[in-house]
């Protein structure tokens, strides 16, 4: 990707984070909308107009570059080897998923029972495979992208599945802030698919709100964790009922 191309996909992601949209730039900069979207779309903005729009922002130039610069450096995903590493240790597992959450290293320290020197070394194992940047005085620089997944059906993912399985249902969920909702029905394949769209849509909300509230200070808010799943499944206790085995395959 060019370093325009980079620049203009980070502006995009602010002006998002920020709640802002083409039809509120072209305001700002009293152009039509189609022309601000054809813009951004082709990677075509002068320097003046760029600082402009960077004004909408309260952003300089500079901080935004800064930002280019911070998303170059970001991690995507880990490897296996080193997913398999922070699962091995429960202690440095809890510190990852806190400085994911962009957890100070006080909170951090006031939230969990460690010891500064031990929660100092938890975090250097993370600098190591390069997640965050210890600074001076314990700031923690999480280097994450907003993007980052973890390896698919990998050590983590599975270890979230276990406690998921065994701790996260293991709930009425009937009490402020919480919500489950099991619907049944038969629908076709591509309705199937057009509700899987739409939760991927609903996942990428989360992430953006996670994002976007990364501002408000700690006490407002909560880890939280959503569940969403969908697929062709028919409970054992039923299915040992049927007269012939189930041979229909989804297609």
């Amino acid at each position: 990707m060019s370093q325009t191309n980079k620049i203009i996909l980070t502006l995009k992601k602010t002006l998002k984070v920020k709640g802002l949209k083409y039809v509120d730039v072209a305001k700002h900069l009293h152009i039509s909308e189609s022309s601000i979207k054809r813009q951004f779309t082709h990677g075509d903005i002068s320097l003046n107009r760029l600082e402009k729009i960077c004004e909408l922002v309260n952003m300089e130039i500079s901080d935004l570059l800064e930002l280019v610069q911070i998303e170059n450096m970001q991690v995507e995903q880990l490897t296996i080897s080193q997913e398999r590493k922070i699962v091995s240790d429960t202690k440095l597992m809890l510190v990852t998923v806190s400085v994911m959450n962009q957890l100070t290293f006080d909170e951090i320290y006031q939230l969990y029972n460690f010891e500064k020197p031990e929660l100092i070394k938890l975090l250097l194992q993370l600098e190591k495979i390069h997640l965050i940047q210890l600074n001076p005085n314990n700031k923690i620089k999480a280097l994450i992208s907003r993007t980052f997944q973890w390896q698919k059906n990998g050590p983590i993912q599975k270890y979230f599945e276990n406690h998921i399985q065994d701790d996260f249902f293991n709930c009425q969920f009937n009490h402020l802030g919480e919500l489950r909702i099991v619907i049944n029905g038969m629908i076709s394949t591509s309705s199937n698919q057009v509700m899987q769209k739409k939760i991927k849509q609903l996942v990428q909300n989360f992430s953006d709100f996670a994002y976007k509230d990364q501002n408000i200070s700690f006490d407002r808010r909560y880890g939280s964790t959503m569940v969403i799943a969908i697929r062709p499944w028919e409970l054992s206790e039923f299915a040992m009922y049927r007269r012939k085995i189930n041979t229909k395959v989804f297609s």
